[in-house]
């Protein structure tokens, strides 16, 4: 895979040529004045898809100056490049950008583009692979009908030296599957821009006991077809009454209620332990709640029925990890 800057911004060109032809040997000693910018690609899963493939076009970066680095994600054939965030979970990354060099300083924004699902290419635009093998486009909204979908984080910084950044698309708030349509929306909702220096993980597991109960309890619930959904909720510590997925009719903004983030409990065969992951959080005090309610919720409705069967406070310090276990006598 070959990514390359399609141009060097004037700043950073400018900063290149600093000291050729100054007045002083002091001048001529100057460093330009640059960064490096890796960014990489990670998801929380959804338990109702099998791969989940988005095509990368570009990203472009806006700084503050109104300079806009933008950097091709194409294969050496030219193809745009396809990640399957299934394969990229937890604090898994998938490297996209690697030590691109830019000016350090503030940035409006960055933008992914996405190359938008197309029924007669699935193969190299973006879709979903459903557990029964069914597919179906994935779509990202934008003005336009160029093929193109955008992803856009406003507001972050780089600094000088090295900055190590991860795109975290939690599946289960940024896949909309609209009725009566034969597309998925991607929406930016559920997606996260992340300093590598400033997050760790919270990690954990749910006992047997706690799984058993809360199937038991809510035994109304249980899915038709298939498995209750098993996950746990991220939610800021100062929200006073959680709430499921629901995001705005606007389709752009969660409550401050909504889980900030999502991760799927799973069986793990080696230590026969129910485990999940949540990855990049930053340091502070958060609210972690279990459910096995979650195959009810839908990120664009207010589901009553979604229950979060406990809740725990836990807290997320600089430098290590956050281990959390659910069990009934917690």
């Amino acid at each position: 895979m070959t990514l390359k800057a399609y141009s060097i911004p004037p700043l950073i060109a400018a900063l290149m040529l600093t000291g050729c032809g100054g007045s002083s040997d002091d001048d001529n000693n100057l460093e330009p004045i640059t960064t490096k910018f890796t960014l990489g690609i990670s998801d929380a899963p959804v338990s109702n898809a099998k791969e989940v493939w988005v095509a990368f076009d570009s990203i472009i970066l806006n700084a503050a100056d109104g300079e806009r680095p933008t950097f091709e994600t194409r294969t050496a054939d030219g193809e745009p490049v396809m990640v399957n965030l299934l394969d990229f979970t937890g604090s898994d990354v998938f490297e996209l950008i690697d030590d691109e060099v830019v000016a350090p300083g503030q940035y409006n924004w960055l933008r992914a583009n996405i190359v938008n699902g197309d029924e007669a290419n699935l193969a190299m635009t973006s879709h979903i692979v459903y557990n029964d093998d069914t597919l179906a486009p994935i779509v990202v909204k934008r003005k336009g009908n160029d093929g193109l979908g955008e992803i856009q984080i406003n507001d972050f910084t780089l600094a000088v030296g090295e900055n190590d950044f991860v795109l975290e698309f939690d599946l289960k708030k940024s896949l909309v599957d609209p009725s009566n349509s034969d597309i998925v929306n991607l929406k930016p909702t559920g997606i996260r821009l992340e300093n590598l220096a400033d997050v760790e993980d919270i990690k954990g597991l749910v006992t047997e006991a706690m799984i058993t109960n809360c199937e038991a309890d809510n035994i109304d619930f249980a899915p038709e077809t298939g498995a209750f959904g098993h996950a746990v909720y991220l939610y800021s510590g100062d929200v006073v009454e959680p709430k499921d997925l629901y995001v705005e009719t606007d389709g752009e903004t969660s409550p401050a209620d909504a889980p900030i983030a999502t991760a799927s409990v799973a069986l793990d065969d080696d230590s026969g332990n129910y485990e999940f992951e949540i990855g990049f959080v930053a340091a502070g005090s958060y609210q972690l709640a279990y459910t096995c309610t979650a195959h009810l919720d839908d990120a664009e409705v207010l589901n009553e029925e979604v229950t979060l069967y406990s809740i725990q406070d836990v807290t997320v310090a600089a430098g290590e990890d956050a281990e959390v276990t659910f069990d009934i006598a917690e």
